[in-house]
C-alpha cells in the first residue's frame, strides 16, 4: 500500500483574475440601486463631500465642469490615483481643520450654485406611522398612571412585526423589572388598541379577538372553527370541520368566508413595504405611432465638482495634508458622478429596448407580451447578463398599460398555436380559466392542462401545478365551494 505524506512549502504562483476595485464596486452598487435609495445616497454624498455640489439646470452640464477639473488634474482624476489613499490616525484629525477652513470661506452666504427655493421638487415616500408609533399615540392619549404606562409601553415594544406577542407570558414577566401584576392590566390595555388583534399570542387569538368585537360569542360556529379547527381552517378542510361540528359543509363554507374577511396578522398593514412609494424610472410614451423610452430623472439633483472649494484647498498656503484630502475627495466625487451617469445611460438603453421589443404589449396588453430573457437583452445591447440583472433591480416602467416592475417584461417562452408565447401570458390565461370555473366542481391540474390546450397553449401538468403555486392558487380540493 503506497504511503502518503503531507508536506508544507511556500511557492510563488502567477495567476490572472478579475479584481473588483473600489471604483467598480461603487459603480455596480449604484447600478442596482432603486431610485429612492439613489436619491438618499446622493443627498448623503452632498453632505459628506465638500467637492460635490448641486448645479442649476441652466448652468453648464456636468461634463463640462468635470472636464475642466480633469484637464487641470491631468490623468490623476482617473487611473493614476488608484484607490482611495489610506490615512494614519494622526492625519484623520486634520479633516476637521480642512472642513473648518471651507466653512470660513463660505461666510459670505454662498450656499451652492443656486438658492434653496429654486431646488427641483424631489418626492418623498409617504411618511406613514409604524405599528409602534400608531399604538403609542393611542397610549399617550389615555393618560395612564406612570407605572402602568411603562408596562404598556414595554408590551408594545415586545410585539413582533405582525402585532403579536410571540414570547410566552413567563418570558415577558422575566424581562419586566416592575410589578408583575401590572403586566396583566397592561396586556388588557394593549389588546384594547387598534387595530383589533394586536397583543394576541397567536394568529388564531387575533382572529378570536376580532370575532368578539364583531359580536360573535364563543358558542358561534365561526368562533369554534377558529378555536378548535385552526389547522383545518388553514388547509380549508371544509368536510372535516363539518363532520367534527355536526353541521353541513355549506354552513362551514359560509362561516369560513366570514372568517376570511378578518386579519390574523393585524400589524402587517404597517409594514415598510406597504409604506413605500413606487416612482417609475422609465416612462414609455407613444410618439407618431411608435413607442419611446424617456428617463424619469427630473427628481435627481444636478451634480458638479466644486471648483471654488477645490481652489480654496489647493491655494499655495495649503498643506500637503489638505492637498491629499482634496485629491481623495475629488476622485470620489468624479467617480460618483460617472457611476450615476453610467447607471442612467444603462437603464435608458434597456428602456428603449423594451419600448421597441414589447410594443405589442403596450398596444394590446398582456396577450401581446413577448417572451424575453436577460441574455437576449444583453446580446442586443452589448452588456453582460449580470449587468442587465443588476440594472433592472428595483426599477419600474410606466406605460399605457400602467406601472410595472422591469422584471415583469422578462419571462420564459412557451409553445402556442401562433408560435412562442410568454409564460406570464400563460399564467394570465390560467387565472382566467380558474376564475370562470364551476366553484362546486373546480378543475384539477389535468383538466386545466386540457383547458389551456383548447386555448392553443401547450403545457404539462407539472408546469400548471408550478404556475398555480406561484400565483398562490390552492388545489382543486381547496377551491371547492359547498
Amino acid at each position: 500500500m503506497p504511503e502518503f505524506k503531507l508536506n508544507q512549502n511556500l511557492r510563488m504562483v502567477q495567476t490572472q483574475k478579475l479584481a473588483l476595485t473600489q471604483k467598480i464596486k461603487q459603480a455596480l452598487e449604484i447600478l442596482q440601486l432603486p431610485s429612492m435609495d439613489l436619491e438618499n445616497l446622493i443627498r448623503q454624498e452632498l453632505q459628506e463631500n465638500p467637492l460635490l455640489e448641486q448645479r442649476s439646470p441652466d448652468e453648464n452640464p456636468v461634463e463640462a465642469r468635470e472636464g475642466s477639473s480633469d484637464e487641470e488634474y491631468g490623468e490623476r482624476g482617473g487611473e493614476e490615483w488608484g484607490e482611495e489613499p489610506s490615512r494614519s490616525d494622526s492625519r484623520e484629525e486634520d479633516t476637521l481643520d480642512i472642513l473648518r477652513k471651507l466653512d470660513e470661506h463660505s461666510g459670505d452666504g454662498y450656499t451652492g450654485p443656486y438658492r434653496d427655493d429654486d431646488e427641483p421638487w424631489m418626492p418623498e415616500p409617504p411618511n406613514e406611522p409604524t405599528l409602534y408609533e400608531h399604538l403609542l399615540d393611542q397610549v399617550w392619549s389615555l393618560f395612564l398612571p406612570r407605572d402602568l404606562e411603562e408596562a404598556v409601553v414595554y408590551l408594545v415594544y415586545s410585539l413582533d412585526g405582525h402585532g403579536l406577542l410571540s414570547l410566552p407570558i413567563f418570558e415577558l414577566e422575566a424581562g419586566w423589572e416592575g410589578d408583575a401584576d401590572l403586566l396583566g392590566r397592561a396586556l388588557d390595555i394593549v389588546r384594547s388598541l387598534e387595530p383589533t388583534g394586536v397583543g394576541a399570542f397567536s394568529a388564531s387569538g387575533a382572529l378570536e379577538m376580532q370575532l368578539e368585537k364583531l359580536g360573535y360569542t364563543p358558542d358561534s360556529l365561526e368562533y369554534r372553527i377558529v378555536s378548535n379547527h385552526f389547522s383545518e381552517l388553514a388547509e380549508r378542510k371544509i368536510k372535516a370541520i363539518a363532520a367534527a361540528e355536526g353541521v353541513s359543509p355549506h354552513k362551514v363554507q359560509e362561516a369560513v368566508d366570514r372568517i376570511s374577511a378578518l386579519n390574523p396578522w393585524p400589524g402587517n398593514e404597517f409594514s415598510a413595504s406597504a409604506n413605500s412609494a413606487v416612482i417609475p424610472d422609465i416612462i414609455i410614451v407613444e410618439i407618431e405611432g411608435h413607442f419611446e423610452a424617456v428617463l424619469n430623472d427630473s427628481r435627481f439633483p444636478y451634480l458638479m465638482i466644486s471648483d471654488r472649494n477645490r481652489m480654496i484647498l489647493e491655494s499655495p498656503g495649503s498643506s500637503d495634508t489638505e492637498k491629499e484630502y482634496v485629491k481623495k475627495k475629488f476622485q470620489k466625487a468624479s467617480w460618483f458622478i460617472k457611476a450615476i451617469r453610467q447607471r442612467q445611460e444603462t437603464v435608458t438603453r434597456i428602456g428603449g429596448f423594451l419600448a421597441e421589443y414589447q410594443r405589442d404589449f403596450f398596444e394590446m396588453g398582456l396577450e401581446g407580451l413577448r417572451p424575453l430573457t436577460l441574455q437576449m437583452v444583453a446580446d442586443a445591447l452589448g452588456y453582460n447578463q449580470s449587468t442587465i440583472s443588476r440594472a433592472i433591480n428595483g426599477k419600474y416602467v410606466q406605460s399605457p398599460q400602467g406601472i410595472h416592475e422591469m422584471r415583469f417584461f422578462f419571462s420564459r417562452a412557451m409553445p402556442g398555436e401562433s408560435g412562442e408565447i410568454s409564460s406570464r401570458a400563460v399564467k394570465d390565461e390560467l387565472r382566467k380559466i380558474i376564475d370562470n370555473e364551476d366553484k362546486r366542481k373546480p378543475l384539477s391540474d389535468a383538466r386545466l392542462v386540457e383547458a389551456l390546450d383548447s386555448a392553443g397553449i401547450e403545457v404539462k401538468r407539472r408546469t400548471v401545478a408550478n404556475y398555480r403555486t406561484e400565483m398562490n392558487i390552492p388545489t382543486a380540493g381547496k377551491r371547492k365551494r359547498y
